[in-house]
Formats: C-alpha cells, sequence, structure tokens
C-alpha cells in the first residue's frame, strides 16, 4: 500500500528540476502538483525479466512479498557523462510503518545496466538535478514517505549520485511534515550549482487543496545524512 493512501490531502514534489535566474535549480517543490510518470511497455518488460527475478531471490520472504510498485523514473546521464540512462524507483516491500526495501533499476541502450536495493523508508517519487556539484554526472532525488506516528508524518529527500558504481547519498532534507487528515507544512528547496552545492529552503503552509501562503524567507539549508544506503543487486 502507497503511502498517499492514508488519505492525507498532500502532493508529491515535482522532482524534475529545472534553472532559474542565474542559474538555481528547483530540486524539489512540494507546492507544485506531482505529475505522473510510467515506464514505457519496452522497458517495464526489462525489469520484469531482468529485475524483479533477482529482487525476489534476494529479498522474497513471509515479511516481505516482492511485488515491485512503481515510483517513477527520471532520464539522464548518471554514471558517465554524455550517457542517455533511465533510472526507475520501485518500492520492493513494505515491512513496516514507513519501513521498507526500495530498488532503483539503471536501463541504457535498451538494456538492464545496474541493479540496486536498499533497506530505507516507503517510496513516493524520483527526480533527476541537471549535475549540480558540476563533477559531469546528473544527481537524483528520492522521496520517502516515514509513515504515521501519533497522527503526524512527513516526507523527506535523499539527494543522491552514482559512485563506484553504487548510489550514494548526498544528503538528506524534510520536505514535509502532515498530519493524518491534511497537509501542514512543506518546504521548496533549491541549490545553487558549484563544486560545494549551496541549497536553500523556503516555507510554505497549506491554506487549502492546491493553495499555500508563503511563510517567512528563503533561508540557507544544511544537508542532514541521506537516508538509503544501497548495495549491488547481483
Amino acid at each position: 500500500m502507497k503511502f498517499r493512501a492514508f488519505g492525507c490531502l498532500f502532493f508529491v514534489a515535482s522532482l524534475a528540476a529545472f534553472s532559474f535566474g542565474q542559474g538555481t535549480v528547483v530540486v524539489v517543490d512540494p507546492t507544485v502538483p506531482a505529475k505522473e510518470t510510467k515506464l514505457s511497455a519496452a522497458d517495464q518488460r526489462l525489469v520484469d525479466r531482468y529485475a524483479l527475478p533477482k529482487f525476489k531471490a534476494k529479498y522474497e520472504n513471509d515479511s516481505c512479498p516482492v511485488e515491485l510498485e512503481p515510483a517513477g523514473f527520471v532520464s539522464g546521464a548518471f554514471t558517465k557523462a554524455g550517457a542517455v540512462q533511465k533510472l526507475a524507483f520501485f518500492q520492493i516491500c513494505q515491512t513496516g510503518n514507513g519501513l521498507g526495501i526500495v530498488g532503483l533499476v539503471l536501463i541504457e541502450n535498451g538494456k538492464v545496466t545496474g541493479i540496486y536495493a536498499s533497506d530505507s523508508g516507503w517510496s513516493i517519487d524520483i527526480g533527476v538535478l541537471p549535475d549540480i556539484n558540476q563533477n559531469g554526472i546528473d544527481e537524483f532525488t528520492l522521496s520517502f514517505g516515514g509513515g504515521m506516528h501519533q497522527g503526524q508524518g512527513g516526507t523527506g529527500v535523499d539527494i543522491m549520485e552514482f559512485s563506484g558504481g553504487v548510489p550514494k547519498g548526498l544528503g538528506w532534507f524534510k520536505s514535509e511534515e502532515f498530519t493524518d487528515v491534511d497537509l501542514s507544512n512543506a518546504w521548496k528547496v533549491t541549490a545553487k550549482p558549484g563544486k560545494t552545492p549551496l541549497y536553500y529552503k523556503q516555507k510554505f503552509s497549506a491554506v487549502s487543496e492546491n493553495k499555500w501562503r508563503r511563510v517567512g524567507a528563503t533561508t540557507p539549508l544544511k544537508l542532514g545524512k541521506a537516508i538509503g544506503t544501497f548495495e549491488v543487486v547481483k
């Protein structure tokens, strides 16, 4: 069951990054309704044929019935400069309140070139960032739901990049917080590209469905430790 199934009236960030004003990049903006993304039939067949059996062999048991639930995909150059690749994000299984195993599948030239998994949270969405640390490859974002605890919950976002052949976390931030009936606050996060990117956050409060009120000024954001720790699934 997806995290959205709790009925919280919130919108997941549209994570497709874009530039505005002097090269600033939108990392995540929960005030913009999410756009559905779906793999092509051909790419889905690749996932089902090559990735699904490996996920099942490694993880399937009574507490983890493996049924890949898509959370979206993005296109970019993730492992080498100039590559044309797709990176798909899946929930492999949910193991508890806000706990679960998630997977990433890398597709290039009609082939699955990488399969990865992490014991993390509940998958929500994936986004791409246009090489904000200027090392030649694109970063990406993974949004996780943390379950509901005493009527409150939230969404966290990992900023990640491939390094040494594995997705590795560059940092984490909270993008949403809500109760069991509504979304209360959200943070639009932006980045100024550079060897060491600078991150900023702007708080918004929900006024009504799809309407937001800006709260305070944009302030610097210090990233926390990323949630996801991925390994290659062989």
